[in-house]
């Protein structure tokens, strides 16, 4: 909302209300689950409940007291999983507050209000282009989705919006503090995910003909850079496989340039014949469709932006959003898989629609009817196969159930293995059984195949699989102890000292 009739804090409280009712009505109305009826250990999502575990233990213990990580690693130093520690530390401000299985998600709802409230105030956008701005968000439905998700994407939304509402404001009103907190919003942003660190253009940008300011955003972006891979390096447990791949990277900075180049070539043909393909089998699938929207949603800035130069009207946001877009789709076709990287696409859908409705105002207009038409005939439906997890009585008791046997048996020790959960990924056992684990406590993904492996040494002191599957073979022939037994799964307890271990486990 925006008029003149009303002091500066009124506008931002109705403006934040709105955004909210917005949000919640949008969520009641498409998949018929009131906010407060939001249950995450319903949910397949197995992403959320190491990122919702992450986040109570940063905020009660200041960090995981067992390890995070995948088929046994570990970070090399600290205790946290694949992402590192940033994103719960700026998580951790709100959810010091925001307490619950839900904490993740109150997070999430507070900070994209806090980015639309924000960049809607500094871009000065009347009630009329934040409505244009919300349909086209409902037409695509997937970013609101992961509003009411554990995920971090939302997070992503709000920096991009708050990214460039502090632009808008260092440059029309030459805004010293706006131009210095985008600085401290780009760094924060890189340290949270690498391949945001492309959004120190914007202060570049501003700065361009400011020598001093243009060193500034140098140096600014080569430390928050140098940052985030010395946490990639150090403070993150190894995933699965290779998450981002560096090796094109690592063989340009050993002077092998023509093999670099030739490595990237590949890769990205290969990515671009993955996501042509996902496109052409189905438009409403996840991949396929996001790529879609993001294809379609460049075109027409990058088609704005030829008229409007041609015009002389304005172009600064539109030129900053189409580059930070296309730097960014690179780097996850050269250096992530397309299948995941597809729903990182999201921000960059935000950030290119909020870029268009500031300059543009009609396309925006037109492209969110387009975008809301093909969602009604079905064309591009990103709202197909989503579901919304919602409370369930009889899971409510089987996660308390197993919170209260955890702790019961909660090694009173301070190495991180014994306050580690060993999850079986892959046998019949429901993740979100999983939020029954301690606050503090470590969870380790590892593969049933892994487990059953007995060349594979198991550290973590508990294992949480199902009855009947090879991973309870191997612990039963081991002499593990089942300390809880139901239809949805068993956990075992180790009962000789471990590798790792402080003490007697019995």
């Amino acid at each position: 909302m925006h008029s003149k009739r009303l002091p500066g804090w009124a506008r931002a409280a109705c403006t934040a209300a709105a955004a909210l009712v917005f949000l919640l009505v949008y969520e009641w109305a498409v998949y018929k689950v009131p906010v407060t009826q939001i249950f995450l250990p319903t949910s397949s999502w197995s992403d959320e409940v190491i990122y919702s575990k992450q986040l109570a233990a940063a905020v009660r213990y200041g960090a995981p007291q067992g390890y995070f990580g995948f088929n046994e690693s570990h970070a090399e130093v600290g205790t946290y999983a694949a992402w590192g520690p940033a994103v719960f530390f700026v998580y951790a401000l709100p959810g010091l507050l925001l307490r619950g299985q839900n904490a993740f998600l109150w997070c999430n709802l507070l900070f994209v209000a806090a980015g639309w409230t924000f960049f809607a105030l500094a871009a000065r956008l009347s009630w009329k282009r934040q409505a244009v701005f919300a349909l086209a968000l409902a037409a695509m439905n997937a970013p609101i989705r992961y509003v009411f998700s554990a995920m971090q994407e939302p997070l992503h939304y709000a920096l991009a919006l708050a990214v460039l509402g502090c632009g808008i404001l260092a440059r029309r009103d030459r805004n010293r503090a706006a131009w210095g907190i985008l600085c401290a919003l780009c760094a924060v942003a890189t340290l949270v995910r690498p391949y945001e660190a492309v959004l120190w253009l914007y202060p570049l940008a501003l700065a361009w003909r400011d020598r001093r300011r243009a060193a500034v955003c140098v140096v600014g972006g080569a430390v928050s850079l140098g940052g985030t891979l010395v946490l990639m390096s150090k403070f993150y447990a190894p995933y699965f496989f290779t998450n981002v791949d560096m090796g094109a990277l690592q063989e340009a900075a050993h002077g092998h340039l023509l093999e670099a180049a030739k490595d990237m070539a590949r890769k990205l043909i290969g990515a671009m014949q993955t996501v042509f393909a996902a496109m052409a089998s189905d438009f409403t699938n996840r991949t396929g469709g996001y790529y879609l929207l993001l294809f379609a949603l460049l075109a027409v800035v990058i088609v704005c932006l030829a008229v409007d130069a041609r015009r002389g009207r304005p172009i600064f946001w539109k030129g900053c959003a189409a580059v930070t877009a296309v730097i960014v789709f690179l780097a996850l076709m050269l250096m992530y898989r397309p299948g995941e990287g597809s729903r990182h696409t999201l921000v960059l859908d935000v950030l290119l629609l909020a870029s268009l409705l500031v300059e543009d105002a009609r396309p925006a207009g037109g492209t969110a009817l387009a975008a809301a038409a093909l969602a009604l005939l079905g064309v591009v439906n990103l709202a197909d196969g989503y579901t919304m997890p919602h409370y369930s009585a009889e899971w409510d008791a089987e996660v308390q159930q197993v919170e209260t046997v955890l702790t019961h048996y909660r090694a009173d020790s301070d190495a991180p293995w014994d306050n580690t959960v060993a999850y079986a990924f892959g046998d019949p056992v429901h993740c979100g059984l999983l939020y029954g684990v301690p606050d503090g406590m470590g969870i380790q993904f590892d593969e049933a195949a892994y487990l059953t492996d007995p060349n594979h040494e198991i550290y973590s002191r508990y294992v949480m699989t199902a009855a009947d599957t090879p991973t309870a073979a191997r612990l039963d022939a081991e002499g593990w102890q089942v300390i809880y037994q139901s239809e949805k799964c068993m956990i075992y307890m180790r009962t000789m000292q471990g590798p790792g271990m402080s003490g007697p486990c019995v």
